[in-house]
């Protein structure tokens, strides 16, 4: 490995949760305790959580029956420059949007895509027959 410089390994935390709806809080929950072990603090603990909370929930919302018994996974990815959350499902998929404008407040959905976007330096939608990974990161 000579040579080499600046090479990180990240942590990782990988958790996989029924689809259902009442394990999103605790899988939000260990992801929080999991980066704030790993240095994270304040403001940015409330965005990852947030974030991943919403991926979850739009995953959980939007399966299938045929999907309903696959997990969803969640993987969280931390090192000293960044945080990476990917939300893995087995949703039919939808486009990713390039930009999301806040939808009207009279709109019972679309918030979720608009906060991730808001609160996420990057994220991208990738979608393939068998699975959907969102991929969300954000600097530290």
């Amino acid at each position: 490995m000579s040579g080499l410089h600046g090479v990180s390994r990240p942590r990782v935390l990988r958790l996989s949760l029924g689809c259902n709806l009442t394990l999103v809080r605790s899988a939000a929950e260990a992801a929080r305790a999991f980066l704030a072990e790993h240095g994270c603090a304040g403001q940015d603990l409330v965005d990852y959580e947030l974030a991943l909370v919403e991926a979850c929930n739009n995953a959980i919302r939007h399966s299938a029956a045929s999907g309903r018994h696959k997990p969803v996974l969640v993987e969280v990815l931390c090192d000293a420059r960044e945080v990476e959350l990917r939300v893995t499902d087995h949703t039919p998929g939808f486009e990713w949007p390039e930009k999301v404008s806040l939808p009207d407040s009279e709109s019972e959905s679309g918030r979720g895509l608009y906060l991730i976007q808001t609160l996420m330096d990057y994220s991208n939608y990738f979608r393939s027959p068998a699975e959907n990974i969102l991929v969300m990161r954000k600097k530290r």
